[in-house]
């Protein structure tokens, strides 16, 4: 069994007997990597600061036949803000949740990985969270390949719409001579459109002062989780306790 140094963030764990806990953690070397952080529970543990969720710490890992352990981890920044705050955390844990089960073991990628550290950096400030969801399933489908044909019909090509539906299946917009190529297709305004490329290519942190009126958020929100949903092929936990959340504050 060897030794391995890397940096990671903790994107999921479950408790393991009275101490122990199993950790779920991203680097930008190995990918997801599942590894045992034996007495993490105990009060006194050296390893408590730097396995919570969303830790970003540099580990020292022995490899194990089935699952990796922590013998040592060194913080390098909390995100305790997100912790502390019950939206923050319900959509951190989205996006940690997203991330997992959108990823293969062991796939590798300092892009993502770059990606998630910023997007936690940035939740901890941004106000509107929705849409900060919105960009992160957008950016996130697009860094892992699949991002959606939004500047002409996937179908023709044509660039030029009077009328312009999505859809998830095909995986793009359609013109209105293309819409009948998938029966699920929505329609979304001009307006819903525009947003979403501005969304994909713009940086992350440029677009967190923006103003979104209520409607364009909706139908950002219908489009992207269905496309979401359409590659992971399973609907996130979080994503129902999100909407758990949203449903106590407006009463």
């Amino acid at each position: 069994m060897g030794l391995y140094t890397t940096e990671a963030v903790v994107v999921g764990y479950r408790d393991l007997g009275e101490a122990d806990r199993i950790l779920t953690l991203f680097s930008p070397e190995r990918g997801k990597i599942h590894a045992v952080a034996r007495g993490v529970r105990r009060p006194r543990s050296p390893l408590m600061a730097g396995t919570q969720l969303f830790s970003y710490s540099k580990f020292l890992l022995v490899e194990g036949r089935n699952l990796d352990s922590v013998s040592q981890c060194e913080i390098k920044e909390s995100f305790f803000k997100i912790r502390e705050d019950l939206d923050r955390m319900a959509y951190g844990s989205y996006f940690a949740e997203l991330l997992r089960i959108s990823t293969r073991e062991c796939d590798k990628s300092e892009e993502l990985f770059r990606f998630f550290i910023k997007a936690l950096y940035l939740l901890q400030v941004w106000e509107d969270l929705q849409f900060m969801a919105r960009i992160f399933e957008l950016k996130l489908m697009a860094i892992q390949g699949y991002a959606p044909q939004i500047f002409y019909c996937v179908n023709c090509g044509n660039r030029k719409f009077k009328e312009i539906w999505f859809s998830s299946i095909l995986g793009g917009i359609l013109c209105e001579k293309c819409k009948s190529n998938d029966k699920k297709a929505v329609q979304i305004l001009r307006e819903t459109l525009v947003m979403m490329r501005r969304m994909l290519k713009g940086k992350f942190e440029d677009l967190v002062g923006l103003k979104l009126e209520e409607s364009l958020k909706k139908e950002l929100k219908t489009v992207l989780i269905d496309f979401v949903l359409h590659h992971i092929e399973r609907k996130p936990r979080t994503l129902s306790f999100i909407e758990d959340i949203v449903k106590i504050s407006d009463k």
